[in-house]
């Protein structure tokens, strides 16, 4: 039986009160952990799930209530701290100072075990100078509020310009045609979008979809800056043309919120500054963990799997409760990933981002029903389904990795480290 990082009935501190955070705790309980555990929680909101956000929750087809992950008929046994953010960790690898966290309320509070799931915060575009001395923000989609206040605000006859070629940002541009904006035009950066992470094929079917419903797509040029102008807002882009619209939404990727932790003894890594942890999500400091998109495991850093996707911070949390219990190490599944954009439901599974041959296996672009294969050196790595539901679900069963199979390394990583590009770098973007 694997030991134990958290005592019996040890305190166990979850600084950050999201997917990752909330599953975790979830884990250690469902493990029979009886100790108390406190989650923190810059929000005020209970936990919930993102990826209605720009989609269902931004048409108002899905209430606030609809997303939350608690159970309200049967809600976890722990203490939430609302509200109050974490400012500072205490404790290093010597294990010579207290293990806990400060939060900006002035006080210090002492566990047994931290586990930091802070996720990231949405990167936006410069706001560049305008003659009318006017500097209006972009709205993002990161959280409730940001969602809340693109859906409170009508885009009926609007010019919507939306910045960004991931899925967020593709479901963000369907959504705002969905609720009757005048225009949308999307500046993803590439002819197609999609193309460089997932194929031309792919990158053809996302592309007809959306011009079918009267999105447009700027030049292949990636966006510079935004500015206010007596027309609403330009977005520049580098090859100089402007984007005129009267809303910009702006979704190009997240940062780390790891920004608390530069003058602790973690280590983060020197790009993104993400918290870097080995395969169980255990840090430099004993005792102290790290998941979802603020982490970066080995595998992550070695290129082997992807980082930000949904199903990767619901199976980290998973390993970090069997880690912080001492129960049976649980195995990291193939990566997946899924997005709706009008009548496209686009899911992926596997390590898409090392494959070098892709390989169109059925259906077309313009018919909206692809079946992909993704593979290196001849061997198949993923698979990725536009309305193939049955194929992908197929795919995944037969990849599914059992706890028997966790001390195989061709089961867990079946490509040779370092010869990858890294998984930052090629990711697609989660939905």
């Amino acid at each position: 039986m694997p030991t134990a990082a958290l005592p019996a009935e040890g305190h166990l501190l979850i600084v950050g009160a999201g997917l990752a955070g909330y599953h975790t705790a979830r884990g250690v309980r469902a493990n029979g952990h009886t100790g108390p555990i406190t989650i923190f929680g810059e929000e005020t909101r209970p936990a919930y799930d993102r990826p209605a956000l720009s989609k269902a929750y931004l048409t108002g087809a899905v209430a606030e209530e609809d997303l939350l992950l608690d159970d309200p008929e049967d809600p976890l046994d722990v203490t939430w701290v609302s509200g109050v953010g974490v400012v500072s960790l205490s404790g290093n690898p010597e294990g010579t100072e207290t293990l806990g966290v400060h939060t900006a309320d002035g006080r210090f509070h002492p566990g047994d075990a931290v586990v930091i799931t802070t996720g990231a915060s949405a990167l936006s575009l410069p706001v560049a100078s305008s003659e009318q001395g006017i500097s209006a923000r972009p709205y993002v989609l990161r959280n409730m509020e940001d969602a809340l206040a693109l859906r409170e605000t009508s885009l009926q006859g609007l010019a919507v310009a939306v910045v960004g070629g991931g899925f967020l940002a593709l479901e963000a541009a369907a959504t705002c045609t969905e609720r009757g904006a005048g225009s949308v035009t999307v500046a993803a950066g590439e002819q197609l979008p999609g193309a460089r992470r997932l194929g031309t094929a792919v990158g053809e079917a996302i592309l007809s979809a959306h011009q079918a419903h009267g999105v447009q797509f700027a030049p292949p040029a990636r966006a510079q800056a935004v500015r206010s102008c007596t027309r609403g807002h330009e977005v520049i882009l580098a090859a100089g043309e402007t984007i005129t619209a009267d809303v910009v939404i702006c979704a190009i990727g997240a940062k780390p919120r790891t920004e608390w932790l530069l003058d602790s003894a973690v280590q983060l890594t020197s790009g993104h500054g993400a918290v870097m942890c080995d395969d169980t999500g255990a840090t430099c400091i004993p005792g102290v963990y790290a998941a979802g998109d603020c982490a970066q495991w080995a595998s992550h850093s070695s290129g082997l799997r992807p980082v930000g996707h949904w199903q990767e911070a619901v199976e980290e949390a998973a390993v970090v409760a069997a880690a912080l219990t001492g129960a049976d190490p649980v195995p990291l599944q193939e990566p997946y990933f899924w997005s709706d954009q009008f009548d496209l439901r686009i899911q992926g599974a596997g390590r898409i981002h090392l494959a070098d041959e892709v390989t169109v296996v059925d259906g077309t672009p313009q018919e909206g029903n692809l079946l992909v294969h993704y593979a290196r050196g001849g061997q198949n790595l993923g698979i990725l389904g536009i309305n193939r539901l049955r194929d992908v679900t197929r795919w995944r069963k037969q990849r599914r990795i059992r706890p028997a199979q966790l001390h195989s390394p061709a089961a867990e990583h079946p490509m040779t480290v370092g010869s990858h590009p890294t998984a930052a770098e090629t990711a697609p973007t989660a939905a």
